[in-house]
């Protein structure tokens, strides 16, 4: 089965690369940088993590930026996507084996991600979805095998299968911490239904529970040592907490203390990612499962994989997160990816339905020819207009047409840069595209320089032969995004244009190349 996953993204990635569009979402650009910024920029170091995003996904795609090819084109990223989706499909194969479905379930539970064009998108790009999900799978995986063994496994057995796994997704995304807390619960009850006592049950938790544990503490140790505060990633200059407080003073979450138009919202999301007919055959799956089973160890287990579902929708309620769609509030795409945190439920889910469906011999086949059918409908469907039928699909268009001018800009200078360094606010809006640039990251002046940004700004023409900008972040909008450092201080600059010519503009980005050495 993993043999078969690597193939399929092998090709997917020879699809999306090959059109460039592995890197409409500027936050796919924004985590191979990262990854490269650990040992190729103006200061190199364990820092450069920075604290907006987990570490995770930047460490693991470490070994494949250091290729400028590899991380330029994205397939750094690609390489990732493909072992994650390989690691994500043989995991949901285990579980449901562990649940005992028959090898149509288990298949099924598998095409629900590689028959799946925005699932197949998503694991090519530098999105952190991939690795979180192939990290909660694992996890779950390991606890799948735990509860159903007929061998008693030890707490340190479970701390190795299931513990290391869900640790990895603790610092993957904040979906993590939530599975975490439910396998713990889960572990909890499953250990003492067996054995009838609490101290079994508390030890074989403790076991489960250590290394995420370790992985929270560190984090928050990171998080002090690096900022000052522990507490950094939740309430600092770029955490969720500031932006999405940006957002609602706009009056742009309508969501936030809303159930109705946050159940509307997501929902309408998780539809137009995974499609009608895995929704309907997971809703009748989560029928099923109680049903024949009630609240036995095994649909507590499959409740456990919905913990990053119930953590959407609650962030979603919170205002801690936003979603928007062409069913939402306003009307546009943002975060549709998030829903793809609930591919491990709705795969298991519509596994469980696909397993009541064909159980009889008799209907089996029609059974199988009808599902058949219908997924092939429905890919038809979404091909006939993948970036209007495909939320995920839809929202990286307009990322990518968004920052158009901005792309143009960069490979621009790609094409003329040969050496003098370059100053640029990359944390500004539609200023996330160094790979698209090409140029090592070294040769950057920006907000991740350190110490040398901030004289960069003050005398760029001692630093920079070239600068480049967006002139239309220089107000910092609430709505917009950072504004951009290097044209505000440029506005503040008379003998700027002195010392710079403009050589490339589009309506939103200019290139400056500085007209005598300094």
């Amino acid at each position: 089965m993993a043999a078969f996953a690597t193939v399929v993204g092998f090709l997917a990635c020879l699809y999306t690369i090959g059109h460039g569009t592995n890197l409409d979402y500027s936050d796919a650009q924004s985590h191979l940088t990262i990854a490269r910024r650990l040992f190729d920029s103006k200061a190199p170091g364990f820092e450069q993590l920075g604290t907006v995003w987990l570490p995770i996904p930047h460490l693991l795609l470490v070994p494949f930026v250091l290729n400028m090819w590899l991380y330029s084109t994205g397939w750094a990223a690609g390489i990732l996507g493909t072992l994650a989706l390989a690691a994500t499909t043989a995991g949901l194969y285990r579980i449901a084996a562990r649940l005992g479905f028959a090898r149509i379930g288990r298949l099924a539970a598998v095409l629900v991600v590689l028959a799946n064009p925005a699932v197949l998108y998503v694991y090519t790009t530098a999105l952190t979805e991939p690795v979180l999900i192939m990290c909660m799978v694992g996890g779950m995986a390991g606890l799948a095998h735990w509860a159903t063994s007929r061998r008693r496994m030890s707490a340190g057995e479970l701390a190795v299968f299931a513990g290391i796994p869900s640790g990895a997704a603790v610092l993957s995304r904040y979906e993590g911490w939530a599975l975490v807390l439910t396998g713990t619960a889960f572990v909890l009850a499953a250990a003492k239904r067996r054995t009838g006592t609490w101290r079994e049950a508390l030890t074989m938790a403790s076991g489960y529970a250590a290394v995420p544990a370790a992985a929270v503490l560190w984090w928050l140790s990171y998080n002090w040592a690096i900022y000052g505060n522990p507490l950094e990633f939740m309430f600092g200059q770029y955490s969720a907490y500031a932006q999405q407080k940006s957002i609602t003073d706009s009056g742009l979450l309508p969501t936030k203390g809303n159930l109705g138009l946050t159940l509307w919202t997501f929902h309408w999301s998780l539809l137009e990612t995974v499609g009608i007919l895995v929704l309907v055959l997971a809703g009748a799956g989560a029928v099923v499962l109680v049903i024949r089973r009630g609240l036995a160890n095994s649909t507590l287990l499959v409740a456990v994989t919905g913990s990053a579902y119930a953590f959407a929708l609650v962030g979603l309620y919170l205002g801690q997160t936003a979603i928007n769609n062409d069913h939402s509030l306003p009307a546009t795409w943002w975060n549709n990816r998030f829903a793809l945190t609930a591919l491990p439920l709705v795969a298991i889910l519509a596994a469980a339905s696909v397993e009541e469906l064909t159980h009889s011999a008799k209907i089996r086949p029609w059974a199988v020819s009808a599902l058949v059918l219908a997924m092939a409908l429905q890919n038809a469907w979404w091909s006939a207009d993948p970036t209007e039928r495909l939320a995920v699909l839809a929202e990286g268009k307009m990322s990518a047409d968004s920052t158009a001018d901005s792309t143009a800009a960069a490979r621009w200078l790609k094409d003329h840069y040969i050496s003098g360094g370059i100053l640029m606010d990359e944390s500004a809006r539609g200023n996330a595209v160094l790979p698209v640039m090409g140029v090592p990251l070294k040769e950057i002046f920006d907000r991740a320089s350190g110490d040398l940004f901030v004289p960069a700004l003050a005398d760029p023409a001692h630093y920079a032969k070239w600068v480049f900008v967006n002139v239309e972040a220089g107000s910092g909008a609430a709505d917009s995004g950072p504004s951009d450092l290097v044209y505000r201080a440029m506005l503040k600059a008379p003998s700027f244009n002195v010392q710079y010519a403009l050589v490339f503009s589009t309506p939103t980005h200019r290139i400056y190349e500085r007209t005598s050495d300094p």
